[in-house]
């Protein structure tokens, strides 16, 4: 298995996955909006996105999104989106993914990574414990909609 980081030229491969992650999260299947939200991300350097693929089949992937702590004046990278295809999943993908995300904020000097996850999305929960993630339980997530 092979963990790497993304370019544009990988859009079309990375597409699909990222349209299975959103139905996931019981949103409509939307190819061509999946493909030009990924080309705008990445052309615009606004995300970075690691690819698990092996013989030529992508797996895959994990989107990192930039931010700032302002009370550290350090770099926090959100842990925006990870996606493992149903195919592939219980080999360990996810956890690599998650272990190159970790070495890419430290290369970085990031102080931390962050993520949310769905209440009852156990399996991932059940990942991110066992990779030493650490449930946040200082803050309180707040969210205005439009």
């Amino acid at each position: 298995m092979n963990i790497r980081r993304a370019t544009i030229a990988d859009i079309d491969s990375i597409a699909p996955l990222f349209d299975q992650y959103r139905q996931f999260y019981k949103q409509p299947s939307h190819l061509e909006s999946a493909t030009a939200f990924l080309t705008e991300r990445l052309s615009k350097h606004e995300s970075i996105v690691f690819l698990a693929e092996e013989n030529s089949h992508f797996m895959g992937f994990v989107q990192l999104y930039p931010s700032w702590s302002s009370v550290s004046m350090k770099r926090v990278w959100i842990l925006n989106d990870l996606f493992v295809s149903p195919a592939f999943r219980g080999k360990g993908i996810g956890k690599n993914l998650l272990e190159a995300c970790t070495q890419f904020a430290k290369e970085t000097g990031a102080i931390s990574l962050t993520l949310k996850t769905a209440v009852d999305n156990k399996p991932a929960q059940r990942l991110y414990d066992s990779c030493g993630w650490i449930q946040e339980t200082k803050f309180i997530s707040y969210k205005f909609t439009f």
